[in-house]
């Protein structure tokens, strides 16, 4: 009788997918970050940025909310790779009632976050995807 392994099996045995950490320090600088930023919202004030851990997969949950809107911003997703001076991020990138009221961006995919010359942030790399406008998703160090 040959073996058969069902699909639970299968994914049972499958190893559990991890974050590539090329650089340890840049992972510290990302638990401990400083927040998260759109441009429409403001630069003034952040949102917050929550990061966790399972079974070696980063993950990170945030948002920002205009003090006198609607407008929003969330992140919702895991870190596929973290080097000196960027990350692979895959997840939701949603972007509400900015800077037009009625405005409905949402990303589902993979994106790099990058740092750039001497600034203290790693900016979202793919910034115009929505509407022609080009929208800086900024997540601080």
């Amino acid at each position: 009788m040959p073996f058969i392994l069902s699909l639970a099996a299968l994914l049972a045995a499958a190893p559990a997918e991890r974050t590539t950490v090329d650089s340890p320090g840049a992972l510290a600088m990302l638990r401990n970050n400083g927040g998260l930023t759109l441009q429409w919202i403001s630069w003034d004030y952040r949102g917050r940025v929550r990061v966790s851990e399972a079974d070696g997969l980063v993950h990170l949950a945030g948002a920002q909310a205009a003090r006198d809107g609607a407008g929003r911003l969330e992140i919702d997703g895991d870190v596929i790779e973290i080097g000196a001076r960027s990350f692979t991020f895959r997840g939701r990138i949603a972007i509400t009632d900015t800077p037009d009221p009625g405005r409905n961006c949402l990303r589902d995919g993979t994106y790099e976050f990058r740092v750039t010359g001497r600034r203290r942030y790693w900016r979202l790399q793919q910034m115009e995807q929505c509407d022609g406008l080009t929208d800086y998703v900024d997540i601080y160090f």
